[in-house]
């Protein structure tokens, strides 16, 4: 089957999907699953928007996430290839927010869990909705004793798109722990979600953060932007913010 072949086919119409990252998708996930190899020249704009039956622009900007996420590598005056290496999912592994910032096990407190009626641009495109859907909202503090170590702030789908295999998380949801983050409930259920991917980023937490986090308003924090997929569907998105003083991430690098 070659590269045309695979990619061939009309992007599925979800509600609140930008048609940029349902291209992005399908050609990730072409890639991720070895069906267009490492190495190989990728059709060329013209032939991917005749393939996927969108616009030029949408297409452009597909090719701009993925080879900013380093899926494909652009040769001037040649094409754009898939790269011989492909992305790491993530940091070395999923691991629940409490024990990524505090590795023998941090206090989890929540302070806050509510369905929001609107989602967000930012939660709606990592989870497939529309900013309009609502989505559940969860917000956990961590400590290490008496400190405040970082802020977590997890995003879920509504309840009306839980369910098939997403089923079991709308139960989980109603029967968490609040002295555990969502993700670290799930994976004491049993519920282990990924691939995914965590960007790391440096923001400042503004005042009500701020507060919760121990730390003044405009004071630069570490961020970690975590998407999770499950049973091949966006499932999870959060941000982890890092209190500067008082905690540290460490990322374990295997041999290549």
């Amino acid at each position: 089957m070659t590269t045309a072949d695979v990619l061939r086919g009309p992007l599925p119409a979800h509600a609140g999907v930008p048609l940029r990252v349902a291209a992005y998708m399908r050609i990730s996930d072409a890639i991720r699953a070895g069906a267009i190899q490492p190495g190989i020249l990728l059709p060329s704009e013209a032939e991917l928007v005749e393939l996927l039956g969108v616009s030029r622009t949408v297409v452009r900007e597909a090719l701009i996430f993925l080879e900013e996420d380093g899926f494909i590598r652009s040769r001037r005056g040649i094409g754009r290839f898939v790269a011989e290496r492909l992305p790491v999912a993530g940091l070395e592994r999923v691991e629940a927010p409490e024990r990524l910032l505090v590795p023998e096990g941090g206090d989890v407190e929540r302070t806050e869990m509510v369905v929001q009626d609107r989602t967000g641009l930012f939660a709606a495109e990592s989870l497939g909705i529309a900013e309009s859907s609502p989505s559940w909202f969860v917000e956990s503090v961590v400590r290490r004793g008496d400190t405040v170590v970082g802020l977590v702030q997890e995003h879920l789908p509504p309840d009306d798109a839980l369910v098939g295999e997403f089923a079991p998380v709308r139960e989980l949801i109603r029967m968490s722990r609040p002295d555990r983050t969502m993700l670290a409930a799930m994976f004491d259920a049993g519920i282990v979600p990924g691939p995914g991917t965590t960007e790391v980023s440096i923001g400042t937490p503004g005042e009500t953060r701020g507060h919760r986090l121990g730390v003044p308003a405009e004071e630069p924090v570490l961020v970690l932007t975590r998407s999770l997929r499950f049973a091949g569907r966006p499932l999870y998105v959060s941000k982890t913010l890092v209190n500067p003083r008082e905690a540290r991430i460490t990322v374990t690098h295997g041999a290549p």
